[in-house]
């Protein structure tokens, strides 16, 4: 096979759906509902945020479109079929890859409804590496967002940036805040009748980060583990990516190196994630949906912010006092932001359970005015 070919194909299997992008849907789906979003490459942020939508839309297919343009000449057949189109979860509006994907099933679908239950969008004030040209973006995505029923966005911050550039959104939550809890040891937690007593530490590999040092960053999370475990707090290491559980995993080894034991990471699956998610009090997160998948349990959050969205999804549950940007991290400023976290997490779970449902009542009416629109599909 040549090279080309071998490129192409390993980039339709990273979506999920190999050749068989936009297969007959089943029988028991009314229409087939064509889903921008990033699900199917090992982000378990992503898979739940299509998972969300498959449960907000019984007996719609939600089925992932293929983001790689290279597919375009093999999927523009197959997109016709499309009922609905459906603008996913995740920081889309205002990134330039997903307008080309968004565009391509437009102009494939152009009179099937266009719905949104909860997306995220691209802070204009962040120009940080790939997202410098984040500006750019805002005039090609004004047609594209005046097409929908309406724009419902993840947080305040989102909701901000589009009413800047002219643009009507409301709040509605991240998607994934509508999913149960996909372990039995995770049921206690976001019902209030447990709780846990270890510190969860996620961060990972990231492309863009405020202040751009991707080693300090690490170096100053990993000394401030050790004081917190030197301190006789236990820490459990979340991934909620496959390259975190890698990176993780060498962070883990060090650490016990040093004489610093800890726990994790998880296998990167959502039920192995709420399981170790059980035995937390807090969750320390770099990673988006490590703080949506916590909160949702009712954990208490709190978010190094390496990009704006992290502090765009803690505004939206009443968390936005915790928060520290990466640029602002030395190993001091962290254990005290850890330890004054945990000290208030026993009196932050009720009103953060409080507030998360109000994002899910908020989604679950979204998705009722979403089924409303797509009905003339079905």
């Amino acid at each position: 096979m040549p090279a080309s070919a071998r490129a192409l194909l390993h980039g339709a299997r990273a979506t999920g759906r190999v050749w068989r992008s936009f297969p007959p849907p089943p029988a028991d789906a009314r229409r087939r509902v064509a889903y921008v979003g990033w699900s199917g490459n090992g982000n378990l942020g992503d898979d739940a945020m299509i998972a969300a939508h498959r449960l907000l839309l019984p007996g719609w297919d939600v089925v992932q479109v293929p983001n790689h343009a290279g597919l375009t000449r093999l999927t523009d057949a197959a997109l016709r079929r499309v009922s609905v189109v459906c603008l996913g979860g995740g920081t889309l509006v205002l990134n330039g890859h997903f307008r080309e994907t968004l565009e391509r099933l437009l102009r494939a679908a152009p009179d099937a409804p266009r719905v949104v239950l909860g997306v995220g969008v691209e802070d204009l004030g962040f120009r940080e590496g790939r997202r410098a040209g984040v500006g750019a973006e805002v005039e090609a995505w004004r047609p594209l967002l005046t097409q929908f029923d309406r724009v419902r966005v993840r947080g305040p911050l989102s909701a901000g940036t589009l009413d800047s550039t002219g643009i009507e959104a409301v709040v509605t939550g991240d998607p994934a805040l509508a999913l149960p809890p996909q372990s039995p040891a995770a049921h206690g937690l976001a019902t209030g009748t447990t709780a846990g007593t270890r510190v969860g530490v996620n961060f990972g590999v990231t492309d863009d980060l405020w202040g751009g040092d991707h080693a300090a960053f690490r170096a100053t999370v990993v000394a401030a583990v050790g004081r917190l475990v030197a301190a006789g707090h236990q820490v459990a290491l979340l991934a909620t990516t496959t390259e975190d559980h890698a990176h993780l995993t060498r962070v883990a080894a060090e650490c016990r190196a040093a004489g610093t034991p800890v726990q994790g990471p998880n296998a990167v699956t959502l039920a192995a994630l709420d399981t170790a998610l059980a035995g937390c009090a807090v969750v320390v997160g770099e990673k988006l949906h490590a703080l949506v998948l916590a909160a949702r349990l009712g954990i208490p959050t709190l978010a190094l912010e390496y990009r704006p969205k992290c502090r765009d999804f803690q505004l939206s549950v009443g968390r936005g006092d915790r928060v520290l940007r990466t640029s602002d991290l030395d190993v001091d400023t962290l254990v005290a932001f850890v330890t004054a976290g945990l000290a208030a997490a026993p009196t932050e779970r009720a009103p953060l359970r409080a507030a998360v449902q109000e994002r899910t009542t908020a989604l679950g009416h979204a998705a009722e005015q979403m089924r409303l629109a797509m009905a003339v599909a079905a």
